[in-house]
């Protein structure tokens, strides 16, 4: 059986989706998210250290200090596993993997693919989206997800009993995942299109979900502002709590009017309003 090779690679969070997406392309298979970065896994066989090494420096990370591990495949599945554990969230949600077995039952249960774990459940920023979500009355809604990456926001509006969900990404990885996930979870109401702001055709979503970073967010207020109905809701992460002030005026100035926020270590996400 072919072995794999480990890298536990340390970088900053506002890198780490780029660094993993990217590594995805080149044929690793598996991602963990650590505290300082992430551990990576590749099929040694498929391994090229050239690229590796090309895509670490385009990063500002020394390859030289990316540590290296041989697994033989025997074991690979069983060690993946056991260091993905189920997210509980407030005792509502459950984030899983479809080998994980439920010790008790849950109001939603989301079964999600672990092929790259942003997404997942594990980062905060997710967990504070799933958080604000249980506080909105999505039932009957439309809803938007900008940035779906796995679907896990998509999924959990479509358990909300949303009308409909339409999601949107730029990584190719999104689309076969997104897929994957809607059928794991037997939810048929989420279309998915791969692109950006701007394949979004004119119309109005009542609740708009969008867990991406402060620079895309700052720049997509204004396009967001069109796509929210009067009164409609936008919850927004994927940015450090001393970002939201910077955000909570750029969002004013197209008629979003923040409601509340919550933290999680240094993470944010927050609520607004269309007025």
């Amino acid at each position: 059986m072919e072995a794999y090779f480990e890298f536990n690679i340390r970088c900053d969070d506002d890198v780490r989706e780029q660094l993993i997406a990217e590594l995805a392309d080149e044929d690793y298979e598996g991602f963990i998210e650590t505290d300082s970065g992430f551990s990576a896994y590749i099929l040694s066989s498929f391994f090229k250290r050239e690229v590796f090494e090309q895509v670490l420096v385009k990063y500002e990370i020394d390859p030289n200090a990316v540590a290296q591990n041989h697994i033989e495949q025997q074991n690979w599945n069983a060690q993946w596993e056991a260091g993905y554990e189920p997210i509980i969230i407030d005792d509502n949600v459950i984030v899983k993997a479809p080998f994980h077995q439920n010790e008790k039952e849950y109001p939603y249960e989301l079964l999600i693919q672990p092929k790259n774990t942003f997404g997942t459940g594990h980062h905060e920023t997710t967990q504070l989206m799933l958080r604000l979500m249980l506080q909105v009355n999505i039932d009957g809604k439309k809803v938007f997800d900008y940035g779906s990456g796995t679907g896990v926001l998509a999924i959990m509006a479509s358990k909300m009993n949303a009308d409909s969900v339409f999601a949107i990404d730029i990584d190719d990885w999104s689309t076969e995942n997104i897929s994957e996930n809607t059928q794991l979870n037997g939810v048929e109401n989420i279309v998915f299109k791969q692109g950006d702001l701007n394949i979004v055709k004119p119309q109005e979503f009542d609740v708009i979900l969008a867990n991406i970073n402060k620079n895309i967010l700052l720049f997509s207020f204004p396009q967001l502002s069109d796509l929210s109905a009067a009164n409609g809701d936008l919850l927004i992460s994927g940015f450090y709590e001393s970002d939201l002030n910077d955000l909570k005026q750029a969002a004013l100035l197209s008629g979003f009017h923040l409601q509340q926020h919550i933290t999680q270590k240094d993470w944010c996400a927050a609520s607004f309003k269309k007025m």
